[in-house]
C-alpha cells in the first residue's frame, strides 16, 4: 500500500511537471513573437543585473521584472534543458549565477552561432529570478 501511494504521488508530480515544461516552451515561443520588434527599455550588464537580483529581489523585480531589457556579457553555456528548449547563461556571478536567456526555436540558429567565452548583447523580457536571473524571447542584438 505504501508503495502504491509513493507511485501514485510520483507519476502525479512527474505529469505537473510535464505540463508546466510544455507550457513554458509555448510560452517563450509567444514571448518571441510579442516582443521581436520591441525596443528594450534599458541596458545593463549581466554581472550588475545579476548582483542586483542578490542584493534585492524584490527591488529588482520592481526595476527590471516584465521589462524588456538588453543585457551585455560573457558567454558561459549554450545549451538546451530537460524539454529541448533552447538557452544561452551569460556569465552573472563568478562561481554560481547567471542570466539564462531562453530563445525560441525560430531562433536556434542565433544560439548555434554563438561561442563560450565571446562577449555578447541579448535582448529578452526579464522573469525574474529563480537561482539564476532569466531573460524569455531572447534575441542577440
Amino acid at each position: 500500500m505504501k508503495n502504491t501511494a509513493k507511485h501514485v504521488l510520483s507519476s502525479i508530480g512527474l505529469i505537473i511537471f510535464l505540463f508546466i515544461a510544455f507550457g513554458s516552451e509555448d510560452e517563450t515561443s509567444s514571448i518571441d513573437a510579442d516582443i521581436s520588434t520591441t525596443e528594450p527599455v534599458l541596458s545593463i550588464s549581466a554581472k550588475k543585473l545579476y548582483s542586483e537580483y542578490e542584493a534585492n529581489e524584490v527591488a529588482a523585480d520592481l526595476k527590471y521584472k516584465g521589462k524588456v531589457i538588453e543585457v551585455t556579457g560573457i558567454v558561459r553555456l549554450i545549451d538546451k534543458g530537460l524539454m529541448d528548449e533552447i538557452y544561452v547563461t551569460l556569465k552573472g556571478d563568478e562561481y554560481f549565477g547567471d542570466i539564462q536567456c531562453f530563445f525560441s526555436e525560430s531562433r536556434a540558429q542565433e544560439a548555434a552561432a554563438l561561442k563560450k567565452g565571446s562577449k555578447i548583447t541579448i535582448i529578452g523580457l526579464c522573469d525574474g529570478q529563480m537561482m539564476n536571473v532569466l531573460l524569455q524571447g531572447s534575441r542577440v542584438k
